[in-house]
């Protein structure tokens, strides 16, 4: 490695961050919680109801998640001020909290489920709003695809852990509190500098069109139908007894995440498509395996590691994008609310389809869902791989020599000097743009009060013509671009 690349990748603005650690944490705490109420759910239906109410309460549950990340768009466009918002948020966290107990507390069905419902409605609506902090503490991070794995494998764990050794009404309810005071505290840390900075009413020229989000929902719809045939076969053997424990399916999905968070990584995400698409082929071959009682282990295990890529991907994808498009409150949780629609509709409808046109119309159903998904993410994929294919900042056949520029940090001071920055805004623009420290650390580093920090930024700012730390970013990687060719 040259001594620009490493000079590059050692004062680059995308190294790891505290505030993307504090999101992970908050990321990984919600989705334990919503993992811990579906299953706490789901466990009690068939104990006051019978066996065949799984099907319908698992798309209650996943609908009514959906509902919640709607809500959450919603309270965005039409609460006023933070003042409302945070009212919404407190009326949220107390019904969440309110339903856990419910759920535990009751033995009817009916009441479970009324519970259980306005709990996951609650929680949609904070894992939205985590969903989108995380966007922004994650936008342009090379390790965005491991946080991610990371807090999502480390979710499953905490979840599948309480299952096994302490599950017990007091013990749910106790994590469900635990866990929403925690993710409280995480959120509102003023370190967390990206998501408090940027408002999301103050508009940026989106880089990414609607075209581009159709295409990811479309790829998301097939991919949850797809998978959603292979979980109605295993989920019908583990209730005709055929399956004993799905605690090997469980232990490879949550060791699968992380790993596919590392391949997310490569090449800064451009393959991230292509990965998934290969292994969603998987399906193909799980689905008739799940028949044959020799092959159903292995059918579970491909289950697991499908499962992995797959919620990895709608989730990624959508958060990669959410700060470069028109609406990114509502962009960055747009591939669980897809999940859990379409999930949904596939709890209702996937079993009764395996059982009445057999595993040979569900295998050739699944192969259409998996071709499909490949031509409508084609180009995405083909872009993927002409870009990974090169070196960093080298245009794709990059053996031929090219002419070596300032490294980012000597561009620094030029690009300073173009803005006409003072002395002093010129050393908070170097903060800005070369390390991830909030409005209230620069202040502490360079000695000065906060509101003196805040005046610097706005005018650094106004000089750069934009309006947020990202749109600084942006202009900064296009001058140093176009003055490095």
């Amino acid at each position: 490695m040259s001594e620009a690349s490493k000079s590059h990748r050692a004062d680059c603005h995308y190294a790891a961050s505290r505030p993307l650690l504090i999101e992970t944490t908050a990321f990984a705490l919600y989705l334990f919680v919503w993992k811990l109420c579906m299953a706490a759910t789901l466990a009690r239906a068939p104990r006051l109801a019978e066996v065949g109410v799984l099907g319908s309460t698992y798309a209650r549950l996943l609908a009514f998640t959906g509902l919640g990340y709607v809500l959450f768009w919603v309270a965005r466009s039409y609460l006023p001020t933070q003042k409302y918002r945070k009212i919404a948020v407190a009326l949220v966290l107390a019904l969440c909290l309110v339903g856990s107990i419910g759920m535990m507390a009751t033995r009817r069905i009916e009441s479970l489920l009324l519970a259980s419902c306005a709990t996951v409605l609650a929680l949609g609506y904070i894992g939205a709003g985590i969903h989108y902090d995380f966007s922004l503490a994650s936008h342009g991070s090379e390790f965005f695809g491991r946080a991610l794995g990371i807090g999502m494998g480390a979710s499953s764990l905490l979840q599948y852990a309480v299952e096994v050794m302490a599950w017990t009404p007091v013990v749910f309810v106790v994590c469900v509190v635990l866990s929403l005071s925690a993710i409280t505290w995480l959120v509102a840390r003023p370190v967390n500098s990206r998501r408090l900075e940027q408002d999301p009413s103050a508009k940026q020229t989106p880089t990414v069109g609607g075209r581009s989000v159709v295409i990811l929902v479309i790829a998301a719809v097939a991919m949850t139908f797809n998978y959603g045939l292979l979980d109605s076969v295993l989920v019908w053997k583990y209730a005709s007894g055929e399956i004993i424990s799905v605690g090997l399916s469980k232990i490879v999905y949550i060791l699968s995440l992380p790993f596919a968070g590392v391949l997310f990584d490569l090449k800064k995400g451009n393959l991230r498509s292509l990965i998934t698409v290969c292994v969603m082929f998987l399906i193909a071959v799980a689905t008739p395996a799940a028949e044959t009682d020799g092959w159903l282990g292995m059918a579970t295990v491909m289950a697991g590691v499908y499962g992995a890529f797959y919620v990895m991907y709608l989730s990624a994808s959508f958060m990669k994008i959410a700060p470069d498009t028109s609406r990114p409150e509502v962009i960055a949780s747009v591939g669980r609310a897809v999940s859990c629609f379409v999930g949904a509709i596939g709890a209702l409808t996937a079993r009764p389809f395996f059982e009445s046109c057999g595993m040979v119309a569900t295998v050739g159903v699944s192969c259409l869902l998996s071709i499909g998904c490949l031509l409508v993410l084609l180009r995405d994929i083909a872009w993927g791989v002409v870009k990974g294919l090169g070196k960093d900042d080298v245009a794709f056949g990059g053996d031929l020599a090219q002419p070596s520029g300032p490294s980012r940090v000597e561009a620094l001071s030029t690009y300073v000097e173009k803005l006409g920055l003072t002395a002093r805004e010129a050393q908070v623009c170097s903060l800005l743009l070369s390390t991830d420290l909030g409005v209230q650390e620069i202040a502490d580093e360079l000695f000065i009060s906060r509101r003196v920090a805040q005046r610097h930024i706005a005018s650094i700012y106004e000089k750069a013509g934009v309006t947020t730390r990202i749109g600084l970013y942006r202009d900064f990687d296009v001058w140093f671009d176009e003055t490095a060719n």
